[in-house]
């Protein structure tokens, strides 16, 4: 009888493991080449996502505090895979590193960032820059993007809102301190990827003009007048606009997802995909 028990056990674990390996491996077996970061967007930083990016091994992970009043003691004990970055308003200002977000305030976490990355880091081929309000699933999908789009220079959400001056349906009318001629370019640019170019792009019109314009026309419209490469992965086709169709039912592990603002909910939402493996 105990030797019955043992080896039911046994096949349990052997079905447990070839299980495991098959959801693994339907994600790809994809391991990272190049040498890209994460860099979280937030305002203040919040233990859920922190230990979501603190387990990740195949990026170096930034998490960019827009607060700088924010003691950042403990996070950094207990993140240590995460680097946690405040920087002085007064240097980004200097430096033509503002107004990226203006509708919120003209010098945030994305002034920051992009400072951040384009000035004083600049030894990353490629870098994700991603608002603490996107959901995905695990490291696996940016790595399998990154491995279907090795040499573009912006990966977003649609790129295909055009203005060549004349719509009056323009969204970001108000945007008008743009220092390009038409046509502008538009789009949801709350999850991004961007190479050492687009930043140099991005850095070369902050150098020459002392200001930056909103990041939803500032990131196509500088890859577009630039020439740089720029693709709209299916991956992205879940980010949408604050009020938008997406529902809790669409959720899944192979896209990316905007806006989902309630932190609580990521952690459910990665429950509820794994134990859907299983059922």
């Amino acid at each position: 009888m105990k030797l019955y028990k043992l080896l039911v056990l046994l096949l349990f674990i052997v079905v447990l493991v070839l299980l495991l390996n098959n959801i693994y491996s339907s994600f790809g077996n994809t391991t990272l080449e190049y040498n890209n970061a994460i860099c979280l967007i937030t305002f203040k930083p919040r233990e859920i996502y922190c230990d979501f990016l603190n387990s990740f091994i195949n990026y170096k992970i930034f998490v960019m505090v827009d607060d700088n009043e924010f003691d950042l003691t403990q996070f950094r004990i207990n993140y240590k895979n995460i680097t946690f970055i405040q920087i002085d308003n007064k240097e980004c200002e200097k430096n033509g590193y503002i107004n990226v977000n203006y509708m919120i305030k003209n010098l945030s976490s994305w002034d920051k960032a992009l400072y951040y990355f384009g000035v004083i880091n600049k030894k990353f081929d490629k870098v994700w820059f991603i608002e603490d309000d996107v959901f995905f699933y695990n490291e696996e999908l940016i790595i399998k993007i990154d491995a279907k789009y090795k040499d573009d220079d912006l990966l977003s959400r649609y790129p295909d809102a055009v203005n060549n001056g004349d719509r009056k349906d323009w969204h970001w009318g108000s945007v008008t301190d743009i220092k390009f001629d038409h046509p502008h370019y538009g789009g949801m640019m709350c999850c991004v990827r961007m190479s050492r170019n687009m930043l140099e792009s991005i850095h070369n019109y902050a150098k020459k003009h002392k200001t930056l314009f909103f990041l939803e026309i500032l990131f196509p419209t500088i890859a577009k007048k630039n020439n740089l490469k720029y693709s709209n992965p299916d991956e992205f086709y879940t980010i949408f606009w604050p009020g938008g169709p997406l529902k809790d039912e669409d959720i899944n592990a192979n896209g990316l997802f905007h806006p989902i603002k309630d932190l609580d909910k990521h952690e459910s939402f990665r429950k509820k995909i794994i134990n859907s493996f299983f059922k």
